[in-house]
Formats: C-alpha cells, sequence, structure tokens
C-alpha cells in the first residue's frame, strides 16, 4: 500500500480551534497527529473525544491512535514520544526545578519511538509498560514495543538506537543496553541480556519513519510511504508549493539502493540522486510555487522494503 498525505491546513485549522479552549494548569505537552485519527483522554474522564494536532496533553491525559494513524507528544524540554497506529499511551508530566522536568509515559499497547534530549540536572524520563518493564534513560533515541508472542503471551522490546537505557523488569536486576542493541521483558522473568537489534525490526516502517522524520528541516507538511521491491517505483505524489518557503524532500528505508526524483512545476527534474545509504535528501530553496512531484524507485533491495519521504517547509 502507498500513501500520501498532506498536514499543512490540518494543522493550522487544529490550533485555531484549540485556542477558544482552555488550557491545563502546570506543564503541558504539545500533540500532533501526523496521519489518521487520534482519540484523547482527559485526566479523571471516563470518555474519549478526537484528537487534534496543536492540543495540549497535560499530566495524566491518554492519547490513543487508530489504525493506520501517527501522532507524537512533545515535552516542554523538545523531548517526544511518537505513536504507531493502534497505540495507547498516559503522561506523566511535573516539574523539577526551574528546567527540569520529570517525565514518565505509562504505555499499554502498540509501539512507541522516544527521542529523549539530553537532562538537566534532576530531570527524569521513563517509559513503563507491561511485565513490569521500565526503560529509563538521560538522553536517548529507543522504542518500546508491546507485541504478543505465539502462545499470546505479552512481550516487551526495547530497542536501543542511540545512548543508553536501564531496563528493568519483575524481577532480576536491570540491565543496560547501549546503541543498536536490544532487550525483552517478560511477565516474571528478568529482562534479557542485551542482543544486536534483529534486522526485522530495522524494516519495520514505524522505525524507518521515525529515522526519516528526525532528518527532516523544517515543519513535517507531507508524507508518502510503502514497500517496494527491487526494480519497482511509486509515485508521482504532489505537494503544492507557496512559492515563499524552503522546501526538502527526504527519503528514508532500511538500506539498500533506492532513488528520488523530484520534479519542479515547469516540469523539469529538480534532483534525481541515488544512495546506499539513508537518507537522501533534496532541498529547493524559496522552492518555486506551483505542483511539485516526487517519485520513489527502488534500485536494489529486499523485497517489500519499507520506505518513508516526507515534505519539511522552512
Amino acid at each position: 500500500m502507498i500513501t500520501l498525505v498532506l498536514l499543512g491546513t490540518v494543522i493550522g485549522v487544529a490550533v485555531a480551534i484549540f485556542g477558544a479552549g482552555s488550557v491545563a494548569a502546570g506543564p503541558t505537552a504539545t500533540l500532533t497527529v501526523f496521519t489518521g485519527s487520534a482519540r484523547l483522554q482527559r485526566a479523571g474522564a471516563t470518555t474519549t473525544v478526537a484528537a487534534h494536532s496543536g492540543e495540549t496533553v497535560a499530566n495524566g491525559d491518554s492519547v490513543s491512535t487508530a489504525a493506520l494513524s501517527l501522532a507524537a507528544v512533545t515535552y516542554p524540554d523538545g523531548s517526544v514520544t511518537r505513536l504507531d497506529s493502534s497505540s495507547r499511551i498516559t503522561v506523566s508530566l511535573a516539574r523539577s526545578g526551574a528546567s527540569a522536568f520529570k517525565l514518565g509515559v505509562r504505555q499499554t499497547a502498540g509501539l512507541t519511538w522516544n527521542a529523549v534530549k539530553k537532562l538537566a540536572t534532576g530531570a527524569k524520563f521513563e517509559v513503563s509498560g507491561p511485565n513490569n518493564a521500565v526503560a529509563g534513560v538521560r538522553g536517548t533515541r529507543f522504542g518500546f514495543y508491546i507485541e504478543h508472542d505465539a502462545a499470546g503471551s505479552t512481550v516487551v522490546w526495547i530497542d536501543v538506537y542511540d545512548g543508553t537505557v536501564a531496563v528493568s523488569g519483575s524481577t532480576g536486576p536491570a540491565v543496560t543496553a547501549t546503541a543498536n542493541q536490544r532487550v525483552n521483558v517478560r511477565a516474571g522473568a528478568p529482562p534479557t541480556a542485551p542482543v544486536v537489534i534483529p534486522d526485522s525490526d530495522r524494516h519495520l516502517s514505524f522505525t524507518v519513519f521515525n529515522q526519516t522524520l528526525e532528518g527532516v528541516t523544517g515543519k513535517p507538511v507531507a508524507f508518502a510511504n510503502g514497500t517496494l521491491s527491487s526494480g519497482q517505483g511509486a509515485g508521482p505524489f504532489t505537494y503544492l508549493a507557496d512559492g515563499k518557503s524552503d522546501l526538502d524532500f527526504d527519503l528514508g528505508w532500511p538500506g539498500s539502493i533506492f532513488e528520488l526524483t523530484v520534479i519542479d512545476p515547469s516540469g523539469k527534474i529538480y534532483g534525481q540522486p541515488a544512495a546506499t545509504r539513508t537518507p537522501i535528501v533534496v532541498k529547493a530553496p524559496k522552492a518555486a510555487a506551483g505542483a511539485w512531484q516526487f517519485r520513489v524507485r527502488d534500485v536494489q533491495s529486499v523485497p517489500l522494503e519499507p520506505w518513508w519521504v516526507v515534505v519539511g517547509r522552512t
């Protein structure tokens, strides 16, 4: 499946709607809905409401995503938790001094990607989930995934892509995982010893989405994604430029050989780079007004290689 989603006008409307509402007391985070839809349950409430980009998320609030949906919660210090489809988190957010925060995420379903800024003295960031699994960090990027094995038992796995994460379970000592390592936590068992992140995790569409998004300059305004095998292509996809902004087109994939073609409104090929390592970036300063198009080609890869293109606007 291949999709293209435009975000520019949706975010603007959502912010305007929320501006008329009340603002929660204490520190708050900010919600972004990238694709699909999300629900928000305020602390103490018994029902959920539709969530929109620009809304605040306060201590005790819960965010959940629908199928084929992606969202993010950005904290006051710039750290972020991104939610994959069918995921749910509850946020704990409190001050710990003038510029430090104690941040907690209780995850009950799905997959999250957590990009944590280097924490100030007294600050904390933890993600907890089933099986008493807790991941504590001070500045890193890691995935926290809740899955079920063949027998239906819940398994939590933590993939560390940058920095260091201390992982604890219901029994035994905590273990420390560093960049490119994975730890599993099962019910009634201590965390496993760290191992290398398997290729299957690196080929997850959600992993590719986050790695691509983090390389984007400016505000993400459009997304396209899908899977391709050697020799296949996707597109063209179209983005309407306003003639005033810089654009960058960022293509990410797990790693093989891909090509990104960007075409300006006159129909001329603006850039057509290919590479063996992700990402490929085509920048268009003061991009001409009109319809810009881009295409993706899988030059050589394993079958059904996932890919994402994120268009950023500055």
